[in-house]
C-alpha cells in the first residue's frame, strides 16, 4: 500500500502555502527517503516567498535546513560523509546542495558551492518528485551523491547545522585569529551562529548589534561581551561610536561580519572596522537592493580586506557538526517556536515584516515540525 506524505506548497510569489498530499516513492539506487523531523525557516525562505531571489520556480516546496530519520535506503547508500555506516532508523543531517564534481568550479576552482550544475533541495519542485524540500513530512533525496551526516544530536539542535555551516564558512574565510575583536551585525540565526564560531576560533572580544531584546539576551548568554540594540540606538553614527569605544584604542574591530541582510548595515559596518582589518558580507544571499558607499573613505583609506560568503559546503558541515556535538553551547535555545505546516506563511511574514514576533512573542529561529497538528 502506498504511503502518503503532506507537504506545504507555495503556489506563487506572495501566495499561499497549500498543504498537499503526495505518494512517497521507493528510492532508486544511490538515493534515499528521509522522514523529516524538523526544518528551519530561513530568512532566505522568507525572501523567496516575497520574490527576492531570481530564478526560483513556483510552485515550490521550500525548506533547505532540515534533519530527519533515514526511512528507506536505495541500493548503494551505505555510509555517511564521515564514512560511518548507516542504516534505516538513523538520524541524519542532510546537506541541501549536491555539486556535480565536474564543472570548472568543482574541478578547477575547488569552490563547489559555486557549482554551475548544482541541485538544491528546498529551491524547486519537480512535478515527478514533489517531495523536494524540508517543509514536507518526507524528502526524496533523489540526486545521487546527496550528502548526509549521522548524528546523535537531538533534532532541535541538528536542525541548526545548515546556518552554523554558513557561520563556519564565513569565519574561516574572514580568518578570525586568537585575540581578535569581532563585530557581528545581526542577531538572527546566522549572526548568533557566527558569534559561536568566532569564539571557537579565538575571538577575545565580541560585539553584537541587532535586536530584538530577546535575541540580544541570548547573544550575551552565548558569550557576547557587548550588545547594542538597534531598536534603542536608532542613530547609525551613535552605534558606530559605541562600537569604536568598545574596541582597543578605539581603532575599530579586527573583523566585522555583516549578517543582518539589510543594505544600510554594509556602510555602517565598514565604519566599524579598524585600519587594515577585514569585512565579511554574509547577509545578502537574496537581492535586497543597492547601497551607497564611498570607495575612497570606506575601502581604500582603510586598506581593507573584503570577503563575500555564498552558501556552505561539505567541509563546513563537517566542522559544524563536530563542534555542535561537543554541546558546549545551549543550541536548543536558538530554536523557538516550533510550528506545523499550516503556519509557515505566518512565519515568513514574521521574519520580513512582523518584527520577528509570532503569537505576541519575540521569536529566535522558527522551525517546522511537519508532523505537528496545527
Amino acid at each position: 500500500m502506498a504511503r502518503i506524505a503532506k507537504a506545504a506548497v507555495l503556489d506563487r510569489i506572495g501566495g499561499e502555502f497549500e498543504v498537499k498530499e503526495y505518494e512517497v516513492p521507493e528510492p532508486a539506487p544511490g538515493t534515499f527517503i528521509l522522514r523529516t523531523e524538523m526544518a528551519g525557516v530561513c530568512g532566505t525562505d522568507a525572501h523567496m516567498y516575497y520574490g527576492h531571489l531570481a530564478g526560483v520556480p513556483y510552485p515550490i516546496v521550500l525548506g533547505h535546513e532540515f534533519c530527519g530519520i533515514l526511512d528507506r535506503l536505495g541500493e548503494g547508500v551505505t555510509h555517511d560523509l564521515r564514512d560511518e555506516p548507516v542504516q534505516e532508523g538513523d538520524r541524519v543531517i542532510m546537506l541541501p546542495g549536491v555539486a556535480c564534481g565536474r564543472c570548472y568550479f568543482c574541478a578547477v576552482a575547488r569552490t563547489p558551492n559555486r557549482c554551475t550544475n548544482s541541485r538544491v533541495y528546498g529551491f524547486a519542485l519537480d512535478d515527478e518528485f514533489p517531495l523536494a524540500g524540508g517543509f514536507s513530512q518526507y524528502v526524496y533525496a533523489r540526486f545521487p551523491g546527496t550528502g548526509f551526516i549521522k548524528t546523535d544530536l537531538p533534532a532541535r539542535v541538528a536542525v541548526l547545522t545548515e546556518p552554523i555551516n554558513i557561520a563556519v564558512h564565513g569565519v574561516n574565510r574572514g580568518r578570525v585569529y586568537a585575540g581578535d575583536t569581532v563585530v557581528i551585525q545581526g542577531s538572527g540565526a546566522i549572526g548568533l551562529a557566527t558569534l559561536i564560531i568566532a569564539r571557537y576560533s579565538g575571538a577575545a572580544r565580541t560585539i553584537v548589534t541587532g535586536g530584538p531584546a530577546r535575541r540580544l539576551e541570548l547573544a550575551r548568554e552565548l558569550g557576547a561581551d557587548v550588545t547594542i540594540d538597534i531598536g534603542e540606538v536608532r542613530d547609525a553614527d551613535e552605534r558606530v561610536r559605541l562600537v569604536l569605544e568598545a574596541t582597543p584604542g578605539r581603532r575599530g574591530a579586527d573583523i566585522v561580519f555583516e549578517c543582518a541582510g539589510v543594505p544600510a548595515a554594509l556602510p555602517e559596518g565598514l565604519r566599524m572596522v579598524r585600519d587594515s582589518g577585514r569585512f565579511v558580507e554574509m547577509g545578502h544571499f537574496t537581492d535586497m537592493g543597492p547601497v551607497e558607499i564611498n570607495p575612497h573613505w570606506h575601502l581604500m583609506q582603510k586598506n581593507l580586506d573584503l570577503y563575500a560568503v555564498w552558501g556552505g559546503g561539505v567541509p563546513y558541515f563537517l566542522q559544524a557538526v563536530a563542534l555542535m556535538e561537543r554541546r558546549e553551547y545551549p543550541y536548543e535555545k536558538l530554536v523557538d517556536p516550533i510550528i506545523g505546516l499550516g503556519r509557515i506563511k505566518e512565519a515568513v511574514e514574521a521574519i520580513i515584516k512582523g518584527g520577528w514576533r509570532m503569537d505576541g512573542q519575540e521569536v529566535i529561529k522558527i522551525a517546522v515540525d511537519p508532523w505537528k497538528e496545527e
